[in-house]
């Protein structure tokens, strides 16, 4: 849990960190689990392979999980996010629950085309809208892609902090109660 120096510059909301953030981080991460756990929630966690994908820690970006047993896998703008795309993750959910279907959106990274799962989307599960703030993270293709399999109407929009950068990722800004 450290910055990312491939997202950090179009990323007003990451800073520096200490090594005393990265411990509050992994410690209220682990309570976090602990206590679902506790409440009868199932948790799995699975460490970083090579500690070397600092935002390994929003596995959401590049995997979601969907009704019917579908998983999502899409493409990440920044190189070093790549890495955190793990075959064995998904081993496990095949393996733990009923996964009818993979659907993997990492190829588009080839044509430079980037959807990071739900930073960038915000899913309204009831009104089945995909909202998303545009950024370079948010393409509009990949998003057409994934709404018409997964069965959500996208909702576009730009939005800016308040010096006009490009808030990329929708999940900072809203949520969907």
């Amino acid at each position: 849990f450290h910055p990312n120096p491939e997202t950090a510059a179009d990323n007003v909301f990451q800073g520096p960190a200490s090594a005393d953030v990265a411990r509050a981080a992994y410690l209220a991460s682990t309570n976090v689990a602990q206590r679902l756990a506790e409440a009868g929630v199932a948790v799995h966690l699975f460490e970083d392979a090579n500690g070397m994908s600092p935002d390994s820690v929003f596995p959401n970006n590049w995997f979601s999980t969907h009704s019917g047993g579908r998983i999502a896998v899409y493409p990440m703008y920044a190189a070093n996010r790549r890495a955190e795309r793990r075959h064995d993750v998904v081993e496990f959910l095949k393996r733990a629950y009923r996964v009818q279907e993979v659907v993997d959106y990492s190829g588009l990274e080839e044509d430079g085309i980037y959807l990071e799962g739900t930073g960038a989307m915000v899913l309204d599960h009831a009104g089945r809208i995909a909202y998303v703030a545009r950024s370079k993270r948010a393409d509009p293709l990949a998003l057409e892609r994934f709404c018409t399999t997964f069965g959500y109407e996208p909702m576009l929009f730009d939005a800016v902090d308040a010096s006009g950068i490009p808030i990329y990722h929708t999940n900072v800004m809203m949520c969907v109660a």
